[in-house]
């Protein structure tokens, strides 16, 4: 019994609903009294951040009016065939995505609802996004190959050969997996001299892609120690092998300054960095067969080449290089001859120009030269006067003069 004699169980009933008067009476006081659009808005986005259910909300859909901002944020709506849902991605889980998002495209995305106050709509800000079923992975799959086909990055020219007899080989794969384990000892069969370093990585799960990448790096920074990469990992399903359809593995594979084989899965499975890489390989068993070659036929190999058939590869690479040394020689001593020609005949045009104006020679076609008592040359008559002391150079002497009279002719 309560104080005022009303059993325990009425008392809390009537103080529930005493506090829900008190809720409603409060309500209607602040319908009474007008609100501005901003107390709205922030009213509304605190229930909506305090909501258990949207607080953390899970939904389907298909991705329309996509947006990339250059901020790296993305902007788009999820629609169903009645309504639609304004969503928010950063930046930064942006780059975390494990496929590349598209119009039209099927996704499950959770995440949290608020409110843009300054515009009063409300939005789905995302954490989580993935592709919704098979078809969903086989269009993201699609996309990044498109995207990575156009940049260039799968183009025959970019590829690099293979070593014909690799010394050391490095395996960037998970340690534990049954894929070293093949590529070991299939190595170890075909060449024993052949040694081989492991860089381990993440094969599977969200982590694997930036794993794989650093250790790609890791087995470029060791280039002069290094002759090639086997990248691999056993079967699985396309969502086990997804890591290997990541955009920053496949940058990471057609940036890499070691040629690389790709062998992820098995015979019927294929994944992006198969095209980027060097060599796709159907098995990590049979990447390790194409990157060694067998050391028993190299030895057998040797030993069928006799000395006497060297003597005569050597042979034939000397008369080949003979007759090119003979056709350089000609071709030398054609362009030197020639240069004299020319040389001789700008010699020959440089002399006559020489004597035609040496002024000797003009003297001795009957002419003079005057020079004043100073050594200048006498061009003018108006240049003279009377009593001017003159020299008249002659092609056998000199004559020695004075101005008598000067008339300078109009």
């Amino acid at each position: 019994m309560c104080g005022q004699g009303i059993p325990v169980r009425h008392a809390c009933t009537l103080q529930r609903q005493c506090r829900r008067c008190c809720a409603i009476e409060r309500t209607a006081a602040l319908a009474i009294k007008p609100l501005s659009i901003s107390q709205i808005n922030s009213y509304i986005k605190r229930i909506l951040m305090t909501d258990p259910i949207l607080g953390n909300v899970t939904v389907t859909g298909e991705i329309s009016n996509l947006v990339h901002h250059s901020s790296g944020h993305c902007y788009f709506a999820l629609k169903d065939e009645k309504s639609r849902l304004s969503c928010f991605l950063s930046s930064d889980r942006v780059e975390r995505l494990r496929y590349a998002i598209s119009e039209g495209m099927q996704v499950v995305v959770s995440g949290n609802l608020s409110v843009y106050e300054r515009g009063g709509t409300y939005s789905l800000n995302i954490r989580e996004l993935d592709p919704a079923g098979e078809g969903a992975l086989n269009q993201a799959f699609e996309n990044l190959k498109k995207k990575m086909l156009d940049e260039g990055l799968f183009d025959v020219s970019r590829k690099k050969p293979l070593p014909s007899f690799p010394a050391r080989i490095a395996i960037v794969t998970s340690p534990t997996g049954a894929a070293v384990r093949d590529i070991i000892s299939t190595v170890q069969r075909r060449n024993p001299l052949v040694s081989i370093r492991i860089y381990p990585c993440l094969v599977q799960g969200t982590e694997a892609a930036p794993s794989i990448v650093q250790a790609l790096s890791a087995a470029n920074a060791h280039k002069s120690e290094i002759d090639l990469i086997i990248l691999g990992r056993g079967g699985g399903s396309q969502e086990d092998l997804w890591p290997f359809n990541e955009e920053s593995v496949v940058r990471a594979i057609a940036a890499s300054e070691l040629p690389v084989i790709s062998a992820v899965g098995h015979e019927t499975d294929t994944v992006i960095s198969d095209y980027a890489a060097d060599l796709r390989a159907a098995t990590p068993t049979a990447a390790a067969e194409h990157a060694v070659t067998d050391l028993s036929v190299t030895i057998r190999f040797l030993k069928e080449i006799s000395p006497g058939r060297l003597y005569e590869t050597l042979s034939e690479k000397l008369m080949r290089n003979s007759d090119h040394l003979e056709q350089i020689k000609n071709s030398a001593d054609i362009r030197i001859l020639s240069f004299l020609e020319q040389a001789e005949r700008r010699l020959e045009l440089l002399a006559l120009k020489y004597e035609l104006s040496n002024p000797m020679n003009i003297l001795k076609r009957g002419y003079s030269v005057i020079q004043t008592a100073e050594g200048a040359w006498v061009m003018r008559a108006a240049d003279l006067s009377p009593g001017n002391r003159l020299t008249l150079l002659l092609k056998d002497g000199r004559v020695r003069c004075t101005v008598e009279e000067v008339e300078v002719l109009s």
